[in-house]
């Protein structure tokens, strides 16, 4: 059995753990993830909700992704941590962000969505899948990233 991954956020009010193994990261570079994360890009994997074990109470506001998506953003009530997007609200599909991990060390993302976007400076690994915009299917793309080497 493999080990329980944990994370939460900076002042410990939200924590969560899963069994492991951590799902293929990708990083965004659209304008809202660079906006979210205060960075040139927003790392996260994709997962189902229920398979974290979470503590304390998330709060949420909903926004327009830059695909024109409707996007629930799920945050920590007193620091302000963003830990996961969903489409849904009570959420079912997330992506977490890989920043709430506690041990993020060795996660590298395997493909880039929004590299029209990109922040001047910033290389990609080439072996990595970068798509200019969103694929058409998101879903299926994630899929594949844990197929990809």
């Amino acid at each position: 059995m493999s080990k329980p991954v944990t994370g939460g956020c900076q002042c410990g009010a939200i924590r969560y753990a899963f069994q492991g193994p951590v799902p293929p990261a990708y990083a965004c570079h659209c304008g809202e993830c660079k906006k979210q994360s205060a960075s040139a890009f927003s790392m996260s994997i994709p997962m189902h909700y229920q398979t974290l074990a979470v503590t304390g109470n998330s709060t949420s506001f909903q926004t327009e992704s830059f695909s024109g998506k409707i996007k629930h953003n799920f945050f920590c009530g007193n620091c302000g941590t963003r830990l996961w997007h969903s489409g849904n609200n009570p959420p079912d599909a997330i992506t977490l962000k890989v920043g709430t991990l506690d041990e993020s060390s060795g996660i590298t993302p395997r493909g880039h969505l929004w590299v029209s976007k990109k922040q001047q400076g910033i290389e990609l690994d080439p072996a990595s899948d970068q798509q200019m915009t969103q694929p058409e299917d998101l879903i299926e793309w994630r899929a594949q990233l844990g197929t990809s080497k």
